[in-house]
């Protein structure tokens, strides 16, 4: 059977329950006229083969109601399944991150590959893994199978991602393959200098990687387009005995990502370090720097560049910080109706200390940065001391501590007062003269935001008091602390209910009833979640606010524990209580709750 035969393929739409006969009417009347639309449309920059745009494209620009009902529209990815299921050829939805690039570009060539719209992507047992679009393909099967003198397995993937990745990763390779035998450094141009913290690069989207490109520039410009495709926070370029591993942190967790040749790593580190505007030449101490980024007209991120030396040379780690991720709406952190309120009371206060805790990580500089964009007017001077500046954002007067010539926390802050500062932001409170120097700036009128690591947020107390901050001072200054972890949120395409006794969960410290029944939920697992279950994450919260009791409590010495009780009795939800509120609402697992509030 054809995919392009226009009878065989609507015949099996209108069988799966994916159009209605309407529909199928509507496509056959259409689809001459909507095909020369795009054959005009493509023509004018692409060249057309013979299938190209075939009945599939034609549908899915259709955008129909899938199966006639509203809610959602039939796509390429349905319509494969339903043509798999009906020819007995497995689908399989491709991921990039789990692509082997020696497989896809070393098997077959370019060429045929997009000629015939297949992808080799994995090869085991003695059998190679090929995704194919046209089900009809045998014939060029048997071909690879006599060239490579394997085993062939079909597959059936969508053609938008089989063109897509077969341009992504043979741009790549040819451009690793190229600087791995030239050598040659990177390539340096195109660059804007917008300030002394960052440097601002415009850098070519994926699909623009050629050969004529200085190879090493055209590499360390697809792994920037990759990690922002991917939603990567951070990119860790490392350097082996044998080769180069390149790895992608994604919803907090670190995904290899490619295998490079050793003799192109310190080529893409100098390329990073110029793009950073570091010392190529220094080789021997940690340095750091940041680039800013424009994807081709689209929106820009700021990438923290953080360089190392380890055994095999130096290791560089890029955290990606993108504006949509770290300034968010407050109502869409994950705070609960209590702690919402209790928080907005905070950062309306006209002056005291706010302290954000948690580990690294914990999206502590999402809060604080969402927070200060919130209270941002023209009428409010806000000025933060970062190490190093996070996001560069116009509405913030932002320094960057700098130990080299003594800017540091605590001798800015001796400067900051003389600003005429409304509300000011401390990276961190590290010690006692950065302590004593928020302390002096909440008692003369300011409103003060800062971090302190800890593990939640009555605890914060403690940590002051081993700073060596007198009580009466604490008492009389600190607004309240907010304590928060990040959990992995159950994916909304694999989201399946089960059902658990409360008398397990009791046992693994859920506040709940012993002898209820809770119906939770979690994700099975597949493509768009890779298998994991999660997709993206969320806050959850412990909020602390200092009443009049606790302050004289402060002031009298009461140990932690017995402050702890007393803020619960007022109403304090823990971060187990928070994550436990988040599990019932089917947002997150209780094997996640657990993972981040363990003790």
């Amino acid at each position: 059977m054809a995919l392009l035969n226009s009878d065989g393929l609507l015949d099996i739409l209108i069988k799966k329950g994916l159009i209605t006969t309407k529909q199928r009417q509507f496509i056959t009347l259409e689809k001459g006229k909507q095909r020369q639309k795009l054959l005009k449309k493509f023509s004018r920059d692409r060249k057309i083969d013979k299938n190209f745009p075939d009945l599939v494209d034609i549908i899915v620009s259709f955008k129909l109601d899938l199966g006639g009902k509203k809610g959602k529209t039939l796509d390429e990815d349905t319509i494969i399944q339903a043509v798999s299921q009906t020819c007995g050829i497995p689908f399989k939805k491709l991921d990039p991150l789990n692509l082997d690039m020696e497989t896809v570009t070393k098997t077959i060539p370019k060429t045929f590959a997009l000629n015939h719209l297949l992808l080799p992507f994995n090869f085991q047992n003695g059998t190679l893994e090929v995704a194919i679009y046209h089900p009809d393909n045998t014939t060029v099967l048997k071909d690879i199978e006599q060239a490579n003198q394997v085993k062939v397995k079909a597959y059936l993937s969508p053609k938008t991602d089989i063109k897509k990745i077969l341009a992504e990763f043979f741009g790549f390779q040819r451009s690793i393959s190229a600087a791995e035998d030239q050598f040659g450094g990177p390539g340096v141009g195109g660059s804007v200098d917008i300030g002394n913290l960052e440097q601002f690069v415009k850098i070519s989207s994926s699909k623009e990687i050629s050969s004529s490109d200085q190879h090493i520039k055209s590499a360390v410009n697809h792994l920037f387009n990759y990690a922002l495709d991917q939603n990567a926070s951070d990119i860790h370029v490392e350097p082996k005995r044998k080769n180069c591993m390149v790895r992608f942190r994604i919803d907090g967790s670190l995904h290899t990502i490619y295998n490079l040749p050793k003799a192109v790593h310190n080529a893409i580190v100098a390329r990073i370090k110029f793009l950073a505007r570091l010392d190529i030449a220094e080789k021997r101490r940690p340095q750091d720097g940041r680039i800013k980024l424009a994807m081709s007209g689209e929106k820009e991120a700021e990438v923290r560049v953080s360089t190392v030396p380890v055994a095999f040379g130096e290791k560089v780690v890029m955290r990606i910080l993108d504006p949509d991720v770290i300034f968010q709406d407050l109502n869409k952190l994950g705070f609960s109706q209590r702690d919402r309120i209790v928080y907005n009371s905070f950062i309306k206060a006209p002056h005291g200390i706010v302290l954000v805790t948690g580990p690294t990580g914990s999206g502590k500089s999402t809060t604080l940065y969402s927070t200060l964009e919130k209270i941002a007017t023209p009428e409010r001077n806000i000025v933060t001391v970062e190490d190093p500046v996070e996001m560069v954002y116009e509405a913030f007067n932002q320094i960057s501590v700098q130990p080299l010539i003594d800017v540091t926390f605590s001798t800015i802050l001796r400067n900051i007062l003389r600003q005429d500062p409304d509300v000011i932001m401390i990276g961190e409170i590290r010690d006692l003269d950065t302590a004593s120097h928020a302390v002096q700036a909440a008692m003369t009128g300011h409103l003060v935001f800062s971090t302190l690591h800890t593990n939640d947020a009555v605890s914060s107390i403690v940590r002051l008091r081993d700073l060596g901050l007198e009580p009466f001072l604490i008492s009389s200054t600190l607004l309240g602390s907010l304590a928060q972890r990040l959990v992995r949120t159950v994916c909304s395409h694999c989201v399946e209910s089960f059902d658990m006794k409360g008398s397990e969960l009791l046992k693994l410290g859920f506040p709940v009833i012993e002898k209820e029944i809770y119906s939770l939920k979690h994700g099975k697992g597949c493509r768009v979640c890779r298998g994991t279950g999660y997709k993206g994450r969320c806050g959850i919260f412990e909020i602390f606010p200092l009443s009049e009791k606790m302050k004289k409590m402060i002031t009298d010495g009461y140990n932690v524990d017995e402050i702890r009780q007393l803020a619960i009795r007022e109403g304090m939800t823990t971060l187990r209580e928070d994550a436990w509120e988040k599990v019932k609402a089917g947002i997150t697992t209780y094997e996640e709750a657990m993972r981040v509030t363990a003790e």
